[in-house]
C-alpha cells in the first residue's frame, strides 16, 4: 500500500474533507466552514495519495473565557488506512503546526470506552483526561453511536510537555485494583457493581478491548458498561484522579491508570 503524505488542504481540494466526514460519519461538514476556520486559527490536515485524501483532520479556534486552545474535531480514515499508524502521525503534523500559530493545548473528545482510542491518545500520543461529560451530544443515529448515551472524556494535549515530546514516563504507584470484571454466557467481559472510587496513589479500571463489539453483540451490556463506568470515572475526576496511561491486558479487556493529580509527571 502506498505511503500517503500528510499536509494541510488547499482551497480547492477541501470538498474531499466533505466527502470523506460523509463516507466515515454520515454526516457533512461545507467545504465553506473548513475554509472558514483555516483562516481563523483552525487546521485542516489531509493524507493524500497523489491529489486524491483517504483521511483527514479538522480543528478550530477554540476558547474557555481563560485561554485559548485548539479544539480537535474530526479525524476519519477510509477503512483500508486505519490501525496503520497513519492517525498518530496525523496528529503529531496537527501538533507542530499547532506550535507554529502559537498554540500550547489541543483538547478533543472521545468515548471512554473506545480504549483503542484512549490507547493512541493517551499512551501514545501523552494526552490526559480529567472532565467527564455526561451524553455530550445528545441522541446520535449512526452506526458507532446508535442507541448508547454519547458520554465523552475530554483529552488535554499539552504538545510542549515533556510526557508528549519524550513519551511517558510514569512513577512508580501503589495501586488499588478495586473493580472486579465477570463474564457473560457469551464470554464477553461483566463489570461487577462498582463501589465508591478508593483513596489510592493510583487506581486500575478495566475497560472491554473492544467495545464496538460488545455493542453489536450485546447493546444492553454495553449500556451496562456505559452507565458504570460513568460512575466510575465522575466520582475518581471529583476526587482529584487523572487518567495518565492505558495497558494492553488481554483480548478482552484493557486497564486505565488513573493517578492522582498530584503524582502525575509533566
Amino acid at each position: 500500500m502506498e505511503q500517503p503524505v500528510i499536509r494541510s488542504f488547499e482551497k480547492g481540494e477541501t470538498h474531499q474533507a466533505t466527502e470523506l466526514e460523509q463516507a466515515v460519519w454520515g454526516s457533512a461538514t461545507p467545504p465553506q466552514q473548513f475554509l472558514t476556520a483555516m483562516k481563523n486559527g483552525g487546521l485542516l490536515i489531509g493524507a493524500f495519495i497523489g491529489d486524491r485524501a483517504v483521511g483527514f483532520q479538522y480543528s478550530f479556534a477554540g476558547f474557555d473565557g481563560k485561554r485559548p486552545y485548539l479544539c480537535s474535531h474530526m479525524l476519519a480514515l477510509l477503512p483500508e488506512y486505519r490501525h496503520s499508524g497513519l492517525g498518530a502521525a496525523m496528529k503529531r503534523y496537527q501538533a507542530e503546526l499547532a506550535k507554529e500559530i502559537g498554540y500550547d493545548l489541543i483538547q478533543w473528545t472521545f468515548d471512554p470506552l473506545e480504549s483503542r482510542n484512549a490507547y493512541l491518545n493517551i499512551r501514545k500520543l501523552g494526552g490526559m483526561v480529567c472532565t467527564y461529560w455526561e451524553d455530550c451530544y445528545g441522541e446520535m443515529k449512526d452506526p458507532l453511536n446508535a442507541g448508547l448515551p454519547t458520554d465523552r472524556f475530554r483529552l488535554d494535549w499539552w504538545i510542549d510537555s515533556q510526557r508528549v515530546t519524550d513519551g511517558i514516563r510514569q512513577p512508580e504507584l501503589d495501586e488499588a485494583h478495586p473493580y472486579t470484571v465477570s463474564a457473560s454466557q457469551s464470554g464477553q467481559p461483566v463489570l461487577d457493581q462498582p463501589g465508591k472510587v478508593p483513596v489510592a496513589e493510583a487506581i486500575i479500571v478495566p475497560v472491554p478491548a473492544d467495545f464496538q463489539e460488545m455493542r453489536k453483540e450485546d447493546m444492553a451490556l454495553a449500556i451496562d458498561w456505559r452507565l458504570k463506568t460513568r460512575q466510575i470515572f465522575t466520582e475518581a475526576f471529583k476526587k482529584g484522579y487523572v487518567l495518565a496511561d492505558v495497558r494492553r491486558k488481554d483480548g478482552r479487556l484493557n486497564e486505565y491508570v488513573l493517578i492522582r493529580n498530584e503524582h502525575v509527571p509533566l
